[in-house]
């Protein structure tokens, strides 16, 4: 299960408030950065870094840092128990530009 797993799927109340924040407008394939969380630096050697292509992601994010990750590739585990993440204040969302044919 992903962050974003959490944030679509989840039933607690602390899921549902996160889904509030992380939209995830590409369904968890990775073409957008509408799930970029900031992984506190603490953490950052645990959770690891991002490939080339979520990288490519990650640039087309607002604000990216260097501990910036998809929500949607960051996969739970009882490792991350207790991962602390921080979430952007706006997203960059090139999935509202794309002209789609009716």
């Amino acid at each position: 299960m992903t962050i974003t797993d959490v944030a679509k799927h989840g039933g607690s109340a602390s899921a549902k408030q996160l889904a509030q924040y992380i939209e995830c407008a590409c369904s968890g394939v990775m073409a957008c950065s509408t799930c970029h969380v900031i992984v506190n630096d603490k953490w950052f050697d645990l959770v690891g870094p991002p490939d080339d292509d979520e990288q490519d992601m990650i640039d087309l994010a607002f604000k990216p840092t260097p501990t910036s990750r998809l929500g949607c590739q960051l996969v739970l585990s009882q490792k991350l128990d207790g991962l602390l993440i921080h979430l952007p204040t706006h997203t960059n969302n090139i999935m509202d530009n794309i002209p789609f044919q009716n």
